[in-house]
């Protein structure tokens, strides 16, 4: 049994019935070392993108979900990324000088953003880890002008895996966490960074789906790239994929 919440700014992680004396793993790094009973309890600042980490006494792996984390843009190593914010306004929406504001435009919060184009059709974000698809405008199954229903979506990622895709056969549809993550807050039409639109890197101002079904029948959460707002979409109707693979 192994129980992992969120506490201090860490993920507190207890468990029992381990592997004796063995060496407790949490996402591939030695964390501690169980007692004579099996018993074990260490504290991480590495919460995984997805809120799951992977746990093993070296015989036994599991995925263990961190209770507590909500976080829309965790990043590896814990934290949140900068919001992309650098401008501050009044109350009548005129633009002023930032300092003394408190506004998120002074303070900027958070791990920079920063991205690599691989030259292979993808864009790493080097502070999540996460790679994305790149979108074109070349009328391939990368073209940003194509949408597809939610059931749609699934298929488009099983055809890139098909494709080995990168070189990569382990795409999948972003969850709304990870989708969120590349919302740039400083900016919209579309609300993202530079590297997913300029040059030969595309994105439609619309609805993105992520895989996150909500918590309402025939409804899914989406993201829309226009502003970066966060809302439920049926998923019957169409919207942009963008796939992503890897993560902490």
């Amino acid at each position: 049994m192994v129980v992992a919440t969120i506490f201090a700014g860490e993920v507190q992680v207890i468990g029992i019935q381990a592997e004796k004396s063995a060496s407790i793993t949490w996402e591939g790094n030695v964390a501690t070392t169980s007692n004579k009973g099996g018993t074990f309890k260490f504290g991480t600042t590495d919460l995984p993108l997805d809120c799951v980490g992977e746990l093993s006494d070296g015989v036994t792996t599991i995925d263990v979900v961190v209770f507590g984390c909500t976080t829309q843009q965790v990043i590896s190593g814990g934290g949140v990324l900068k919001t992309g914010q650098t401008t501050c306004y009044d109350s009548d929406g005129n633009v002023i000088a930032c300092a003394g504001t408190g506004q998120d435009g002074e303070l900027q919060e958070g791990t920079a953003r920063s991205y690599t184009d691989n030259g292979d059709g993808t864009i790493t974000d080097n502070a999540t880890g996460l790679i994305w698809e790149k979108l074109t405008d070349d009328g391939t199954i990368h073209d940003w002008n194509n949408s597809y229903t939610w059931e749609q979506a699934f298929q488009r990622i099983a055809d890139l895996n098909t494709a080995n895709f990168g070189g990569y056969s382990d795409w999948r549809l972003p969850n709304v966490n990870e989708l969120q993550t590349l919302t740039d807050y400083g900016t919209f039409n579309p609300a993202v960074s530079a590297a997913f639109n300029s040059g030969d890197s595309f994105t439609q101002a619309s609805f993105h789906w992520s895989s996150t079904s909500y918590a309402f029948p025939a409804f899914v959460w989406i993201v829309d790239v226009f502003d970066g707002n966060v809302l439920a979409n049926r998923d019957t109707d169409s919207a942009i994929v963008r796939a992503v693979r890897g993560g902490s």
